[in-house]
């Protein structure tokens, strides 16, 4: 929990962005992009009565605040923030650092139906900065990212302005902070999620929905050694120092994607 001598008026606010609150169950949950978090806003949607069936939810209406199906802790004053940090249930899932960047490029640089966004917001400007010598149309549309491209953007970006689809663990969750009940891993996905659902006595009420693409059996830990073994050993070994502590935080090793 927090420090016992944490102040009311010393507790930023704006730490507590990523963590959805349910009062009627007493949980917090400190959602990570590309961990799952999908899927565990809708079984929250599910828990809280505002649907049946986990997959009857879209998923940009997960993601879309002013639906207004979540309250997040810096919602709340800073004596409600104290009072929920110290009594709710907390709980959080991380993945290996290197596996999530390497979801976090193909889906939001890839992937056809992200494209549009984050080739304006972000890929215009890492081209522009990381390619020599550039296309004039490559640097109007943002297209044609590499990963080399964006390991070198990510590793020189300031973390507090990262978008959080790639910010560290420790700046979205910070479990150095708060102490979590419960941290479960991607990697143990759905076991982890019915133990969890069981905890917290609603396993019989909602059930973790495994994806109907099975993109969580696919094996994505080979796909993102080989764009790891992509980049130059300079590179890796830049890459790992940003997310190191991540890395530390939640027992990974950097040699498994070597």
């Amino acid at each position: 929990d927090l420090p016992p001598h944490t102040t009311n008026n010393e507790i930023p606010a704006h730490y507590f962005r990523n963590i959805i609150v349910s009062d009627s169950h007493r949980l917090l949950y400190c959602y990570i992009p590309k961990v799952a978090c999908s899927n565990w806003k809708r079984v929250l949607m599910v828990m809280h009565g505002d649907a049946a069936d986990p997959w009857n939810i879209k998923t940009p209406d997960v993601h879309n605040r002013s639906l207004g199906y979540f309250r997040y802790l810096n919602q709340y004053s800073p004596e409600e923030i104290v009072y929920r940090l110290r009594t709710y249930y907390k709980f959080l899932f991380v993945r290996h650092p290197f596996e999530r960047l390497v979801s976090a490029y193909r889906n939001k640089f890839i992937d056809s139906y992200n494209l549009t966004l984050f080739k304006e917001m972000y890929g215009r400007h890492i081209i522009r900065k990381y390619r020599q010598n550039p296309d004039k149309r490559s640097l109007r549309t943002g297209e044609g990212v590499n990963f080399s491209e964006f390991a070198e953007f990510l590793y020189n970006s300031d973390p507090e302005f990262m978008d959080w689809h790639w910010k560290q663990y420790d700046m979205l969750c910070h479990p150095c902070l708060i102490y979590y009940d419960f941290i479960g891993h991607f990697e143990n996905l759905y076991e982890e999620a019915d133990q969890l659902l069981n905890i917290l006595q609603v396993g019989d009420k909602v059930k973790f929905p495994k994806n109907k693409t099975s993109s969580y059996k696919r094996p994505t830990k080979f796909l993102a050694k080989e764009y790891f073994n992509s980049l130059s050993k300079e590179a890796q070994d830049k890459l790992y120092e940003k997310y190191k502590h991540d890395f530390e935080l939640f027992g990974y090793s950097m040699q498994d994607f070597l």
